[in-house]
């Protein structure tokens, strides 16, 4: 019974810390958005986002609803500014019902979020709250299961960089790929984050 119960507190914080860093995640870009003038709906080509991409092909600058016929995309309210679903304007949606990664004895929930302006996706992040074993390649192998649905990982030149310095960045002509791993502070999680955005005017 105990046991039970601390699984079912350790997965309600993981919840809430996920909820954390999305909400982070957009008002991020917010900010981002409002400083470098960056507007939505600028005619861009579309990015397939690299995460399960063969089955739930999300792009970046697609009409959300063509994903929702596979993923249950769910309002996220609390970080909408007029708080309704308009469609003429910028909205959020998460979706928590991913299939759970087994890791170190435990089962992890990848977390999906996105942005949308009239509808049309902006921005895409995939987060992961977890507890790395105390292996000398443990950050490898981690990374090396999620390259089963982030193709990306499967580079070598993509985990050194994640391994050494925490983060790598693709750039395109429209849009930035970023990909970081974190190590959680004390009795934090640690934290994988894949986020596709638009490039700022500036070219960054």
């Amino acid at each position: 019974m105990i046991h039970n119960e601390m699984n079912f507190v350790r997965n309600m914080l993981t919840l809430l810390s996920l909820a954390m860093i999305l909400f982070s995640c957009a008002e991020t870009g917010k900010k981002n958005d409002e400083l470098s003038g960056v507007e939505a709906n600028e005619p861009k080509q579309k990015l397939l986002v690299d995460y399960k991409k063969d089955i739930y092909k999300i792009s970046i600058g697609d009409n959300y609803k063509t994903s929702d016929k596979i993923i249950d995309w769910h309002w996220a309210s609390e970080e909408d500014d007029d708080r309704i679903i308009d469609s003429t304007g910028r909205d959020a949606f998460m979706y928590l019902g991913e299939p759970l990664i087994k890791y170190n004895n435990s089962e992890w929930l990848p977390a999906l979020h996105i942005e949308t302006d009239k509808n049309i996706i902006t921005s895409f992040t995939c987060s992961v709250l977890f507890n790395l074993t105390d292996s000398t390649n443990a950050q490898t192998m981690f990374l090396r299961i999620l390259s089963k649905d982030v193709k990306q990982l499967e580079n070598d030149e993509v985990i050194k960089s994640l391994i050494e310095k925490g983060i790598y960045k693709k750039k395109s002509q429209d849009y930035i790929e970023t990909f970081t791993l974190m190590k959680g502070k004390g009795y934090e999680y640690d934290s994988f984050k894949y986020t596709v955005k638009p490039r700022q005017k500036n070219g960054r």
